[in-house]
């Protein structure tokens, strides 16, 4: 429990804890001298984590963690080249939290050669949270940060204990492709001859940046059958198909999530056409 020890015109609150959080004021008479909102620092709740995907290799990603209810939390990435980002305000659904974050100094051809940091900042009426993880864009995935908890104050944030952030962080590639496009599907000479393109958002040259798609066609009889592609986009089939559709994933993330999601199907025409 908090103690609230008055020395002169000065308040000190030893052991603060969340039930003395909250709204303090210093009155002479009917006259407000001053106020402060106290809050506590939050090394975060245990199991929270924050994870990041990205479409390609375009220096674009996208990360959500978990938070309270009441919580607003904020972001900021700091560059590649050593530039700090504006405040990104997240968008919250539910407990999970996201945002949006560029890095418009990111070279896909060039080695990194440092990590990028993501520093979040929460606030909420009991507790703020600080914490930052540190991650390259080619190790895209789950990040858990481990912060301790420290004393400081800085300009805008909350009066109270706040926590320094030592971050710990595993890291799964989550690289996920968006589906192929233009996926096309043609029977010739008793052939059915299989054609697509990389996704929109991939980034050129193919040479550079190769895919490994997964074909899946279903015959006739609902039978599904499966084939992988490496270096081309295209394929023939003997066998009569009743539709086809296809999904793709970086060769370098072998991991069950970072498949692209799958393309629609696409329908083929599989009546052939009678000899003499």
């Amino acid at each position: 429990m908090a103690e609230l020890v008055t020395e002169g015109q000065t308040l000190t609150i030893r052991g603060l804890d969340q039930p003395a959080t909250g709204n303090y004021s210093c009155w002479a008479g009917g006259v407000l001298l001053d106020s402060t909102y106290v809050v506590v620092g939050d090394s975060g709740e245990k199991g929270r984590n924050a994870s990041c995907q990205a479409d390609s290799y375009r220096g674009s990603f996208r990360c959500s963690w978990i938070g309270s209810h009441s919580t607003v939390f904020r972001a900021r990435l700091t560059h590649s080249d050593g530039s700090v980002g504006d405040w990104v305000p997240a968008a919250r659904h539910g407990r999970r939290f996201s945002a949006n974050f560029t890095d418009p100094s990111f070279c896909p051809f060039a080695e990194e050669l440092r990590p990028l940091q993501l520093h979040f900042e929460g606030i909420s009426y009991t507790s703020f949270y600080n914490f930052s993880i540190y991650f390259f864009v080619r190790d895209i995935g789950e990040l858990s940060p481990q912060t301790s908890p420290g004393w400081g104050r800085g300009p805008g944030s909350p009066s109270g204990p706040q926590p320094h952030a030592e971050p710990r962080c595993a890291l799964l590639p989550a690289v996920r492709p968006d589906p192929p496009q233009e996926l096309t599907a043609h029977l010739r000479e008793g052939q059915l001859h299989l054609a697509w393109a990389p996704p929109a958002s991939w980034p050129l040259p193919k040479s550079y940046f190769a895919l490994l798609y997964w074909l899946q066609y279903e015959l006739p009889n609902g039978t599904q059958v499966d084939t992988f592609v490496e270096g081309t986009e295209k394929m023939s089939l003997q066998e009569r198909v009743r539709r086809v559709r296809i999904s793709c994933q970086d060769p370098y993330t072998y991991t069950n999530t970072s498949w692209s999601p799958w393309s629609r199907w696409r329908e083929v025409d599989t009546a052939r056409p009678r000899r003499g």
